[in-house]
């Protein structure tokens, strides 16, 4: 059985371009989203080794290509041709992020779990479009889209393994412990300050506080006892995790 280190071990052995990385920063891995993913792929008691490691290293080239692209800027234009360079290697690295992961999926087969990766990334890119043209959107329908944005892939593939009933879990605790590490690491939410940012600090308000933050731990244990399916052992995960201080590492 393929162990945490050896998922890790394969999928740097995917990502690895000496050219790329020689411009760009190397990926990023999100602690949170690994860990959880390690999770609900090896809950799922039916699944061969083999697709156990297609699905995990497939899902998250899937998030680092979203990542990557993410750190492009929108508006900003290359002052140098260093600069412009970096950033169309920052598209160029994401689109071939994405791309292994849907030759490792066709190579294997795996037409469905193709389609579910697939559905998250046309989901997240309709959440940025809404954010992009929208902006007048209120805090409410904001926080609402920014959950989802950073829950949908992990949502789709829970979805795909073990029905629906995770989503409303997923949600509310990769948002919690999003803001709790912000918080933690920097003394200040980032997603405040991108809302102010926004919107010009002309409704600057406390959107990040010590409410906001329980609000969505609550959210999350409510769900947890509404599942009807024990055996995913949800609420021992998210326990271990509380003790979990590493958050982001490099591969």
């Amino acid at each position: 059985m393929t162990t945490d280190k050896g998922y890790r071990k394969i999928l740097e052995n995917k990502l690895y371009d000496s050219y790329i990385h020689k411009h760009i920063r190397y990926p990023v891995i999100d602690e949170e989203k690994w860990n959880l993913l390690l999770f609900l792929v090896e809950q799922h008691k039916t699944l061969t080794s083999l697709q156990r490691e297609k699905y995990i290293i497939s899902t998250m080239l899937v998030q680092i290509a979203l990542d990557t692209h993410d750190f492009v800027p929108v508006k900003q234009k290359a002052g140098t041709e260093n600069e412009m360079i970096e950033k169309q290697l920052q598209v160029l690295s994401g689109d071939y992020y994405s791309g292994l992961y849907y030759l490792l999926l066709a190579e294997a087969g795996e037409i469905q779990f193709i389609q579910t990766l697939a559905n998250a990334i046309r989901e997240i890119n309709e959440l940025k479009v809404t954010l992009y043209y929208e902006e007048q959107l209120p805090l409410e329908t904001w926080l609402n889209i920014k959950m989802k944005l950073n829950a949908s892939l992990l949502v789709h593939v829970a979805k795909y393994l073990h029905g629906a009933e995770l989503e409303s879990i997923i949600q509310n605790w990769l948002m919690y412990r999003r803001l709790d590490t912000e918080e933690a690491t920097y003394g200040y939410s980032l997603l405040r300050m991108e809302w102010e940012a926004r919107n010009n600090k002309a409704t600057s308000m406390p959107l990040i506080d010590e409410k906001l933050l329980r609000d969505y731990e609550k959210a999350v244990y409510r769900a947890i006892s509404q599942l009807s399916n024990s055996s995913l052992s949800m609420e021992q995960f998210i326990y271990s995790q509380e003790t979990n201080e590493l958050r982001t590492s490099r591969l």
